[in-house]
């Protein structure tokens, strides 16, 4: 477990896997992600032992410690971790509709990051987000994520082709945050 100042992020385990079908079947969840159509029970089990079995990824439940059963408000991870480059690749949500915008966001990244550089020794984090998600891009440049560049029309969504905004943080650049 990772405590922050608003939440703490647990390990995600199949007891959490009802709340999070629910949270990526919200309409804005997917549009927020990409997903096109609501998960079935079954896409969803497959997705969770998938990314149970893969060593080149991990997810946590964010908690909230606004009250005292640390409530799940989201889910936060690293895909993509190539431990030879030091790199992997930064996702989150929060699907607890109304917890949206409250910081819970901020403050489970700076943990993941925390994790990602202190107990993974990774050298950079890096992310891909739509250039329409503006609480998003916000968060990310607030963070202080260096924005590399946009990968033009890189999705096709809700009926037409979407820049992503490519993201990353090094090590050293973490290090010189004051949280």
């Amino acid at each position: 477990m990772l405590i922050g100042k608003k939440t703490v992020l647990l390990p995600f385990d199949e007891k959490y896997c009802d709340v999070v079908r629910k949270w990526v079947n919200q309409p804005e969840v997917r549009a927020g992600t990409g997903t096109k159509a609501p998960v079935s029970d079954s896409e969803h089990s497959i997705w969770y032992r998938n990314l149970m079995a893969d060593p080149a990824r991990c997810a946590f439940i964010i908690g909230s410690r606004v009250d005292q059963d640390a409530t799940p408000v989201g889910l936060i991870g690293l895909n993509n971790m190539n431990l030879h480059s030091r790199s992997a690749e930064y996702w989150i949500y929060i699907g607890d509709t109304p917890n949206r915008r409250k910081g819970f966001g901020s403050d489970a990244t700076f943990l993941l990051l925390e994790f990602a550089f202190n107990s993974l020794g990774l050298h950079r984090v890096y992310l891909q987000v739509m250039e329409d998600n503006l609480p998003a891009l916000n968060l990310y440049r607030k963070l202080g994520f260096c924005e590399e560049g946009v990968a033009r029309e890189h999705i096709f969504i809700r009926g037409g082709f979407m820049n992503m905004v490519q993201f990353s943080m090094l090590e050293k650049e973490f290090r010189a945050l004051d949280p």
